[in-house]
């Protein structure tokens, strides 16, 4: 219980961590700040926060960075650069709390992205949690409402599908990689890149050397710069604490007091709220996650119901044999008994999948 409650308490630490950089942000641009200078010094400086524990978490697992380099890359330009490039461009159009509801649609997307590549019919709950997220999408976009920009809400969807990339490839457990040090790669590789892009013109790189206020506060600039900072890398070692101890079902349920956080944040550094028709569109879209979440966990207990033991000499099934002896009742009654358990499992899963 104890493990339980702390895992719980640095997810909400990360949670909240993430939450106030979007608000800390949008001080910055308000003395002229471009968003590519300030994900760059938040990459850079989280890189070398993470440096000295990447480099203890690679030794003697050098070797696999270099079989999964293609990955690490990757994770560095999607997961690193994409979301939070994007996410800052978005902020500056939109109010934080609009532009963080946008993103937090990464779990309808990624519903949608396994659906399609394995053709597995998502649970009832989900098609619950899926409507009512893009019920509460259509009322975030509020056609009434004169604040919302379209190139604000294509770069806040564009972090939803970067962000939904971060999940699926941080989730992957046969990589060798810790998750201390794949993030502290990432966010090295990541670094690399924005600085390339600002070199070669692509983004302007606009670094304002004049004090920010922040609230009713006036400060010099490397607070607000140096609060970042810590944040960032503070989110995510706290986020990958907190997930070993609680899981990622939970916390991913823990992960929605982010919306909250960052509307407080933004009220008392600048004064911004969403309308209320957008407060219920984002009720809407934290709802339909946790339809979703729920949907998921659903459907993994069917399926691992439906999955039948073989004999004792040949160990469990596994879903890919279950699968094929769906595919091919017949060659599954060519190979005798076993086959025919297979084949009775692949309908029994069947159903599992069109009930869920």
């Amino acid at each position: 219980m104890n493990r339980t409650m702390v895992g719980f308490g640095f997810m909400l630490l990360s949670s909240f961590f993430f939450a106030v950089s979007g608000p800390i942000a949008k001080t910055m641009y308000a003395t002229g700040w471009s968003p590519g200078a300030v994900v760059l010094l938040r990459l850079a400086g989280s890189a070398l926060i993470l440096l000295i524990p990447t480099l203890l978490a690679l030794r003697g697992k050098w070797g696999e960075v270099v079989r999964s380099w293609r990955m690490v890359v990757t994770y560095g330009i999607v997961s690193m650069v994409g979301v939070q490039l994007l996410y800052f461009l978005a902020v500056q159009e939109l109010t934080v709390a609009v532009a963080l509801l946008l993103e937090m649609t990464s779990p309808l997307l990624i519903v949608f992205w396994l659906w399609i590549t394995t053709r597995i019919r998502p649970a009832t709950v989900t098609f619950i949690g899926m409507a009512l997220s893009l019920a509460g999408l259509m009322l975030i976009l509020d056609p009434s409402s004169s604040h919302i920009s379209l190139s604000g809400v294509l770069f806040a969807m564009g972090a939803a599908v970067c962000l939904s990339s971060y999940f699926l490839v941080s989730a992957k457990a046969d990589s060798g990689i810790p998750p201390v040090a794949l993030t502290g790669l990432g966010m090295a590789v990541g670094a690399v890149v924005m600085a390339v892009i600002l070199l070669a013109g692509v983004l302007p790189a606009d670094f304002i050397l004049e004090p920010v206020q922040m609230g009713a506060a006036t400060v010099s600039w490397m607070v607000p710069l140096a609060q970042i900072v810590l944040f960032t890398a503070g989110a995510y070692v706290f986020g990958i604490w907190g997930l070993r101890m609680v899981g990622a079902t939970v916390g991913a349920f823990v992960n929605l007091t982010e919306v909250p956080f960052s509307v407080i944040v933004a009220w008392l550094l600048v004064a911004e709220l969403p309308t209320h028709v957008q407060i219920y569109g984002g009720l809407g879209i934290l709802g339909g996650v946790v339809f979703i979440k729920w949907g998921e966990v659903r459907q993994t207990r069917r399926i691992q119901r439906a999955v039948v033991l073989s004999d004792p000499a040949t160990g469990p099934l596994s879903l890919a044999d279950v699968q094929a002896a769906a595919s091919d009742p017949a060659a599954g009654a060519a190979e005798g008994e076993e086959a025919e358990d297979k084949a009775a499992g692949a309908r029994e899963l069947e159903r599992a999948r069109e009930w869920t």
